[in-house]
């Protein structure tokens, strides 16, 4: 009777012990995918800047290219007197879309996503290690400060207070995650505030890549006026200045990525961690293998497409 009550103890230790280590290896996956929505949403947010480079550079060589006629209408414009139209082959950029410093804001805020599932890997793995590094801690906690001074702003003003609301709570959650005693309680906790930044999130990537699309338009439009005026002087030789056309027009603006394809992915990572918020241990979660299998494709996709 003793030898049969050990081994019932000993299967349910191993049982639990089974649990756990499915439960560990599940938010391992979903932490992984944090990362990897994270480094696709950046590459994005690049891509954005330098559009705004190239459009600039362009814009400015298609007026010089124009001659007299459109640096009269400039020197008009800005009231001059007959001053030669500004241009410079190596002119540093200086982004004013999206500047420097919003680049590292939207940064943070995909930190604020990296570091939530840093902790929540940390808590999954139990007592030896439930503890983020100091420079995880000194991250989240300037991140925290900025929300706190109000400095996540939306597409939508009247967003912004809850942006930052929702900024301050997954940073409260970052820090002291170790209060959390199973990993279903940490995710419901934060469920609805990782819903906020998802949704701000998504709303800028179909603007910018809308403007990603305006700005190619733009430069094929001035290419298409080059390649006319090539084609009254050169003939049939101007054939060749429409091939290049074509090919310079997909290397200095490549066509942007599908706006949908990275939002569903956002999407994924809202549901992965309802799925954890209703878990409990053991078994697989579909929705953390299909978060996980988006962020991948994502990475891939943007990262071609730079």
């Amino acid at each position: 009777m003793k030898k049969k009550l050990i081994i019932v103890v000993a299967v349910i230790a191993l049982s639990g012990c089974a649990g756990l280590t499915q439960m560990q290896d599940t938010v391992t996956k979903f932490d992984q995918g944090a990362h990897s929505v994270s480094t696709a949403q950046m590459s994005l947010f690049h891509q954005v800047q330098a559009a705004e480079c190239n459009r600039n550079f362009y814009e400015k060589a298609f007026n010089f290219a124009q001659g007299e006629k459109q640096w009269k209408k400039w020197n008009k414009d800005k009231g001059n007197k007959g001053e030669e139209f500004p241009f410079d082959l190596i002119e540093p950029c200086t982004n004013k879309e999206l500047t420097d410093d919003q680049l590292s804001i939207r940064q943070k805020l995909m930190d604020t996503i990296t570091l939530y599932a840093d902790a929540i890997k940390a808590l999954a793995n139990g007592t030896d290690d439930t503890d983020l590094s100091t420079n995880s801690k000194s991250v989240a906690s300037n991140i925290q400060t900025l929300a706190t001074q109000q400095k996540f702003t939306a597409i939508t003003s009247t967003d912004t207070a809850a942006l930052n609301t929702a900024v301050v709570t997954i940073t409260n959650l970052i820090l002291d995650h170790k209060k959390y005693k199973e990993i279903k309680e940490a995710a419901s906790a934060v469920q609805q505030e990782l819903t906020t930044i998802v949704a701000e999130l998504k709303n800028e990537n179909i603007s910018d890549i809308k403007g990603l699309q305006s700005k190619k338009e733009t430069f094929s439009n001035e290419y298409r006026t080059a390649v006319l005026a090539s084609r009254k002087k050169r003939d049939v030789a101007s054939f060749l200045d429409i091939v290049d056309a074509h090919n310079n027009i997909s290397l200095i603006f490549p066509s942007p990525p599908n706006a949908d394809q990275l939002n569903k992915t956002l999407d994924a990572l809202v549901a992965a961690n309802q799925a954890l918020a209703n878990a409990e241990n053991g078994g697989e979660i579909p929705e953390i293998s299909d978060f996980i299998s988006r962020a991948q494709q994502a990475v891939t996709l943007f990262n071609s497409s730079k």
